[in-house]
């Protein structure tokens, strides 16, 4: 293993295992909302008949942001872990 990986990974079991911190649950409490709405948004666009109001789909958004926040909130490591590819979802470089 390189010296930067073996770095990285005893950074990241040292982030892992020590308590949460109040930034740690600002961070998850973002991007769990974030994430939240975009899967709210994506599931509801997907998975419901085909002409889905535009009500609906920010129904569907902005209860898994609500939902994405308090699971920030409750389990902030879990959350930025697992919500951060979805939190970043449309913010492209353009063209």
């Amino acid at each position: 293993m390189t010296t930067f990986v073996a770095r990285r990974v005893r950074a990241f079991s040292g982030w892992w295992r020590a308590p949460s911190s109040r930034r740690d649950r600002t961070l998850g409490a973002f991007v769990g909302a974030l994430g939240g709405f975009w899967i709210g948004v994506l599931l509801s666009v997907s998975l419901m008949p085909s002409p889905v109001s535009f009500s609906t789909v920010g129904l569907a958004g902005l209860a898994s942001a609500v939902s994405g926040l308090l699971l920030g909130i409750a389990f902030p490591k879990v959350t930025t872990l697992v919500c951060f590819p979805f939190s970043v979802f449309g913010m492209g470089g353009g063209t």
